[in-house]
């Protein structure tokens, strides 16, 4: 797990998302933006 301070670039990465379709990070660039992961109901977390 990777903690940066504010501020700080986060390395490019990419995530499927709710739809399915990846996203990736660098698509955000220029703006700011939270990243959030929140498991499906049911899972192991």
């Amino acid at each position: 797990m990777a903690i940066l301070q504010p501020g700080t670039q986060a390395p490019d990465f990419s995530l499927a998302a709710h739809a399915g379709d990846p996203q990736k990070l660098a698509s955000f660039r220029g703006r700011k933006t939270v990243v959030c992961f929140l498991p499906f109901a049911f899972t192991g977390g």
